[in-house]
């Protein structure tokens, strides 16, 4: 056994003092003995001198920080070495562990000398466990507790790791062997945990600024306090001990809360405190979940309490809980219950509650490596919650969702759809967070869909869609919200042009045929807007803040409508008009220029760019003239820039890019159509690649059709040069119909023209039809008939003998029963596009007519030639054998060039009534492609105001439209035309009710029996479903009352059926207005019927006896309130799918500039039979716009 060697004093002897120096050495030459001995190898007895002295007041009290220190260090070797056994008595014990604490203390200053003194001390007590003795000593409670605050106290961040590990050790042997566990060493275990807890709602109110997923992610980035780690593993290795003491604390602080049956009861103190454990519970879940393994089953019960607060804290509390990432223990297998029972909550009685449950439900989706069963689906019903707030709270949680947890989780597509429907909810936070989320995604996804990821493709592609669908909506404020999305996510500002052209054309390609329209209205009307922005600058300057020679004159009325006309394109229009006024009395010069870069056609890109920049900020200093900034995107050169034509041109050309060759060359096309001035810089671009081409080449048709349209805008600027002309000539000879047709619109443009005409006409004349080239010669006679009728005319007489003989009265192909009734233009036979050809160089012939009396002589036979296609179904041979799809595309033309010829009035005066009741024939044509086309052509000419109001009655018939889809379409471009009408206090759509009831009256099914008048009761109920407001109905209901006063003008002998038609349309009225609650006004004043269609009544007695005359048989009334009762109830939304026609009308609708300032049978069965035909949606092709137009 090892002895002990040291035999000198410790303690000072009465009048014999040891210096300090001396003491220390004694102590440090003691403890080096100690420290060396091992337990058990070491005779006991020779340790009790200094054991004795040890405990010695002069020692442990002693004035010197070394000495107590070197005390400390000896004492803790001391109960090393007699363990278990102490040396001491209880009350020394006590007095040794009190010197203990004190000297712990030090080890808050790393710098001090005796450092290693302490620290050995901490080791020792944590090592030997002798710390485990204060468990047995009477205020063993107090010692626990201080050493358990100070160790809290003295773990910092900057701290040594083995300091940390030491005092946690030292806690953890506490825990273990203390008989009882202080209520306020849990308490200070429990408080760590709120170091880093994430604080619960403040209120019960939810959605929040920040959400509860971020404020999880921040904690996340922050670094982990020492103290919270040590008392993380103090619950991890004490579970057992620290699960009793855990859920007796929860238990009082959720009891006692739960006990409060009514509000009242509940104060905010009470819910703060509330929050407070709650956060613990997370927390606490996160460090050490088997703590909590009692308190669980108590949030369970929580969440069916009453209280909406206590049940609001513990569906968030549970959602953060089974968020967490399983480790040890997952919640969803281990608390069943509990679980099931907070996706009960999905449905509570509280949007609050329901709020906070979806809000949870995004952080477990987000946060879980796993998809659990249940969260996805419950998020989607969120989004679809009868409480807007709940709506909003799903919105939110989506949008603070990861984008690849988005595309690994949601591939079940019905959240993203439920999503995607909020962009029309009808309240204005739900719909703009839906937007907002939604254009996020979309450029987070952009990189993955650029590069033909088609899982991202099926999942997120089709965002745009749903952005630019929103402009059916026709409101204002929907438009606002729907530009910024487009403008700054789905296509944000990006200098490098190549990107930028990518990115367009990337949004582009993934829109349907109807929303591409969509998107080249929305590019088209630039140069309107721009218009006006321009004018409102010259106005301002003009104005120059008040300070000219009339304040108050022309000008300022001027400006005051140019004004009022932009403010009507923003929601609150009053207080933009009120901002836009405050923006004219600043008179900012720079502000003026920064407007006017934005807006010019020759402004590249990157000025563009800047312009808006500094606009914007700039606007900040103007309160509400922030949403000015959204003009400024509609009206400035962004998508058809001169900047990015050069890559626009590029892709077109290039059949390795990715997909975006058609919609470049789509684009191309469009902008030759509407902004050909964009294409000035890129010409010689044009013509270079028009040289280098060969016939049938692709993109041909494209780059001609741009080089035409640019060619006929500034002709004066087209430098040609041999090779081109030589290119020109043999696409105007060897190409398709369509390179003719634009080869030689261009040759026509030249300084040459007449020899470039009278070359081709050599080669093209005597037409022959059995030429390979012959659609190529037939499309550029087409083309020199209009551009050069003086050179074709003394040939006209041969050629039109030809054309009728050998092209339209012929057939080479026979009918067959196995025929398709319509054939896109791809796989359209040569003679079936020869007789279209043919068609078109007659009416071509008659548009280029300058003589009066010559137009006049020979539009009548080509008028009674197109009218008798329609009549006839398309058949022109006598032995009835031209191939159904011929007889469809025959049809379509008749009708397409009968509203082209209309569009010129010198025809139009030709065109009678009963022609234009023949063309009714087409809008309810047996073929859908045929009634499509037509109706688009028809819409596409009555908004651009290019045809006689006479014309609109047609659209009407599309009551019996098979369709749904399509009757709803013309349904919405009906309902804007009438807006945009009645804001230019025109009454056309009213009047046109008279005219519709005289088309009825001609319609081949009318029929005087009950039957037949509720069928044409649907016609009158699409008008009215359209038209009809309560501000005008009195007004359509005075024109059916004046259907009955007069006698029909086109056939008087027919004029009963009129008063039939109108007296069914009174009753109709009556019924509607009955059905709306409505009221009918008498009509003030008088209006005019329209001449052409209705006459007077000559013999008064006459018109008595038919105002008395009922004509309507007994009972339709009953009929007529059941049917318009029903049909009321269920009439489809007035935003369902419009027609694009629509959306130029809205586009429009606040562009107008005025002169002083700022303006059925089949053919012979039921039309309404079309229905019978199947409503199948057929693909819809659109025939192509090339064949009819020049």
């Amino acid at each position: 056994m090892t002895r002990l060697e040291f035999n000198k004093s410790l303690a000072p002897r009465a009048g014999k003092p040891i210096a300090i120096s001396e003491l220390l050495r004694r102590l440090e030459s003691v403890h080096g003995e100690l420290q060396r001995f091992d337990q058990g190898d070491v005779d006991l007895t020779t340790l009790e001198k200094v054991a004795k002295e040890l405990i010695s007041n002069n020692l442990i009290k002693h004035k010197d920080k070394g000495v107590r220190a070197y005390t400390a260090s000896c004492l803790a070797d001391v109960l090393r070495l007699f363990a278990p056994d102490a040396p001491y008595t209880v009350g020394q014990l006590q007095i040794i562990f009190h010197h203990f604490v004190s000297q712990l203390k030090e080890l808050a200053d790393n710098e001090s000398p005796y450092f290693a003194q302490y620290y050995y001390l901490l080791e020792s007590l944590s090592q030997v466990k002798s710390v485990v003795l204060v468990a047995d000593l009477p205020n063993g409670e107090a010692i626990m507790s201080e050493l358990f605050q100070m160790f809290f106290d003295m773990a910092k961040p900057e701290g040594l790791k083995n300091l940390e590990f030491h005092m946690t050790e030292i806690l953890v042997q506490l825990i273990e062997e203390s008989p009882t566990i202080p209520r306020d060493v849990v308490t200070m275990i429990l408080a760590q945990f709120l170091r880093t807890a994430v604080s619960l709602h403040q209120s019960s109110v939810p959605n929040q600024n920040q959400s509860v997923r971020s404020k999880v992610q921040t904690r996340l980035t922050q670094q982990i306090p020492p103290a919270y780690s040590m008392a993380k593993t103090i619950c991890i290795n004490c579970s057992d001990r620290m699960a009793r003491q855990v859920s007796q604390y929860f238990t009082d602080v959720i009891y006692d809360m739960s006990t409060k049956t009514s509000s009242e009861e509940v104060s905010e103190t009470d819910l703060t405190e509330l929050r407070k454990a709650h956060s613990l519970i997370v927390e606490i879940w996160k460090a050490s979940p088997d703590v909590l393994l009692t308190v669980i089953p108590h949030l369970e019960q929580e969440i069916f309490l009453e209280n909406v607060d206590m049940r609001l804290i513990a569906t968030q509390t549970i959602g953060l809980i089974a968020g967490e990432i399983p480790g040890r223990v997952n919640f969803i297998s281990s608390h069943p219950s509990c679980w099931e029972a907070w996706l009960g909550r999905q449905n509570d009685k509280s949007f609050a509650v329901r709020a906070q449950w979806a809000q949870g439900c995004a952080f477990i989706i987000g946060n879980r490596l796993d998809v659990v069963k249940g969260t996805v689906e419950g998020l989607g019903r969120s989004l679809v919650d009868i409480d807007d707030r709940v709506r909003l709270a799903a919105c939110r949680a989506i949008g603070d969702l990861d984008y690849k947890t988005i595309v690994l989780k949601f591939k079940s597509e019905q959240v993203l759809k439920n999503l995607a429907e909020r962009v029309r909810d009808l309240k204005t936070n739900v719909r703009t967070e839906a937007i907002s989320v939604l254009g996020n995604l979309y450029d987070l996804a952009y990189d993955d869909i650029a590069a033909n990821d088609e899982e991202i493709i099926r999942i997120l592609g089709w965002i745009p869609s749903r952005i630019f669908e929103l402009i059916y909506v026709n409101s204002p404020e929907m438009n606002l919200l729907m530009d910024l999305c487009i403008h700054e996510k789905l296509m944000p500002f990006d200098i490098d042009d190549k990107r930028r052209v990518t990115r367009m054309l990337t949004v582009v390609r993934y829109l349907d045929e109807k929303l591409r329209k969509v998107f080249k209205l929305m590019a088209n009307r630039q140069k309107g807007l721009s218009n006006i922005l321009n004018l409102f600058v010259q106005l301002c300057e003009k104005y120059n803040g008040g300070v000219c020679d009339d304040p108050e004159g022309p000008i300022r009325t001027k400006l005051d409508q140019t004004v009022k006309c932009l403010a009507d394109m923003l929601p609150d229009p009053i207080k933009i008009e009120t901002t836009l006024n405050k923006f004219v009395d600043r008179n900012d010069r720079r502000m003026y220029k920064l407007i006017r870069d934005c807006i010019s056609s020759e402004s590249e890109y990157k000025i563009v760019y800047k312009a808006i920049s500094e606009f914007k900020s700039k606007a900040e200093q103007i309160a509400g003239l922030e949403s000015f900034v959204v003009i400024l995107y509609r009206s400035s050169p962004i998508w058809y820039s001169r900047s990015n034509m050069a890559n626009i041109i590029a892709i077109s050309k290039d059949s390795g890019s990715d997909g975006l060759l058609l919609t470049a060359r789509e684009l191309l096309k469009d902008v030759s159509e509407s902004m050909p001035a964009v294409l000035k810089v890129h010409i010689r671009d044009l013509i270079q690649e028009i040289q280098t081409s060969t016939p049938g080449g692709s993109g041909n048709v494209n780059t001609l059709k741009a080089c035409a349209e640019y060619a006929k805008s500034y002709p004066d600027d087209l430098k040609v040069d041999k090779p081109f002309i030589d290119s020109l000539l043999t696409l105007a000879t060897k190409g398709d119909a369509t390179e003719a047709k634009y080869a030689v619109i261009v040759l026509m443009q030249t300084k040459r023209k007449i020899a470039y005409a009278r070359e081709l006409l050599g080669v093209y004349l005597p037409l022959s039809v059995k030429s390979e080239d012959v659609l190529a010669h037939l499309a550029g006679l087409a083309s020199l008939v209009l551009w050069m009728p003086g050179l074709v005319e003394p040939e006209i007489d041969r050629l039109t003998a030809i054309l009728i003989k050998e092209v339209l009265l012929q057939n080479r192909i026979k009918h067959s029963p196995e025929d398709k009734t319509w054939v896109d233009d791809l796989r359209l036979d040569q003679w079936t596009k020869s007789k279209v050809l043919a068609l078109q160089i007659l009416v071509n012939r008659v548009r280029a007519a300058k003589d009066a009396e010559l137009a006049d002589e020979i539009a009548q036979p080509v008028l009674k030639l197109l009218i008798s296609l329609i009549t006839n179904g398309g058949e022109m041979s006598r032995s009835k054998d031209t191939p159904a799809y011929t007889q469809s595309r025959l049809r379509l033309c008749g009708g397409l060039y009968l509203l082209k010829l209309a569009k010129l009035s010198r025809y139009e005066r030709m065109i009678q009534a009963k022609d234009i009741n023949s063309m009714g024939l087409l809008v309810q044509d047996k073929e859908f492609q045929v009634r499509s086309d037509f109706v688009d052509k028809l819409k596409k000419y009555l908004s651009r105001n290019l045809l006689a109001e006479r014309y609109m009655p047609l659209v009407f018939l599309m009551a019996y439209e098979p369709e749904e889809e399509s009757k709803q379409e013309v349904a919405m471009w009906i309902r804007a035309r009438t807006a945009k009408l009645q804001q230019l206090k025109k009454t056309e759509m009213e009047r046109n009710f008279a005219r519709l009831l005289h088309l009825l009256a001609h319609h081949p099914d009318f029929g005087t029996s009950v039957e037949d008048m509720l069928d044409f009761t649907q016609y009158i109920l699409y008008y009215l479903n359209s038209v009809a407001t309560i501000q005008n109905v009195s007004l359509i209901f005075y024109f059916a009352q004046r259907v009955k006063q007069v006698r029909d003008a086109v056939s008087p002998n027919d004029s009963e059926k009129l008063y039939y038609m109108s007296d069914l349309g009174q009753a109709v009225i009556r019924r509607y207005v009955d059905a709306h609650g409505w009221s009918i006004q008498t009509w003030p004043g008088r209006a005019p019927l329209p001449g052409d269609l209705f006459k007077a009544i000559q013999s008064s007695k006459d018109a008595q006896e038919i105002a008395r005359t009922v004509y309507l048989q007994d009972g339709i009334a009953e009929k007529l309130s059941g049917l318009i009762k029903t049909r009321a109830a269920s009439r489809p939304a007035k935003t369902a799918n419009p027609t694009n026609e629509g959306v130029e009308e809205s586009l429009t609708m606040n562009t107008e500039i005025d002169k002083k300032g700022v303006n059925r049978k089949s053919q012979n069965s039921k039309r309404k039979s079309v229905g019978d035909r199947g409503s199948s949606k057929k693909k819809r092709v659109a025939a192509s716009d090339d064949e009819y137009e020049d």
